[in-house]
């Protein structure tokens, strides 16, 4: 979990996360398109339970394949959004009770929330502003999954629909613009520091 002085506060949750699992090759290619196009960012939601197919293997294009969960009304690609609240729209909300699970099942990980809570995750995305980007209003749909790479995970036990950050919009909020630069530099910095570090040892 991300230390607090590293958070974006104006995402309105504790349990924020840098997500820095996008394997060498992917990461590679996601900059040297970067180099040529240039990026933005934006949210992409999904429901709990896909979270840790995508913290391992990255956002795909999953639309016409069996891993598709939504309809593809604005063609195949991953789905993606400058606006918090059209994401937590997708972040289908999940009810997580601890004493229904066993003992040592997987949900126990989930009891560091604490009780009995509705739970929704949505990620900010870095992705390349290419012709392979198509924006509909606040529907963006990228069909090049090397052009979408997750940078920060968000948790959120309380109604999304009346957090703060359901209003953020990463294209038309400048100071929010700002605030994900800031954190993205100082991601960027702590993840040097551990490379540094581990390499001292």
């Amino acid at each position: 979990m991300l230390p607090e002085d590293r958070q974006l506060k104006s995402m309105d949750t504790k349990y924020q996360f840098l997500l820095i699992s996008s394997p060498p090759a992917k990461e590679m290619a996601f900059q040297q398109a970067k180099l040529k196009h240039g990026s933005t960012f934006a949210f992409h939601g999904s429901s709990i339970e896909n979270w840790h197919s995508i913290m391992r293997k990255g956002l795909i294009n999953a639309s016409g394949t069996k891993y598709q969960l939504n309809g593809a009304a604005y063609g195949s690609g991953i789905y993606l959004s400058p606006h918090a609240m059209t994401s937590f729209g997708y972040s289908n909300r999940y009810y997580y009770d601890p004493s229904s699970q066993k003992k040592g099942s997987s949900g126990k990980q989930l009891e560091t929330l604490a009780g009995k809570l509705n739970i929704t995750c949505i990620a900010l995305c870095e992705v390349v502003t290419s012709k392979e980007l198509r924006r509909s209003g606040d529907i963006w749909v990228c069909s090049n999954s090397e052009h979408v790479v997750t940078r920060f995970f968000f948790v959120y036990d309380t109604n999304s629909a009346t957090s703060e950050a359901s209003s953020l919009h990463t294209e038309t909020n400048r100071a929010f613009k700002q605030e994900i630069m800031h954190a993205v530099a100082l991601a960027k910095k702590m993840k040097l520091d551990n490379s540094t570090a581990s390499k001292t040892k």
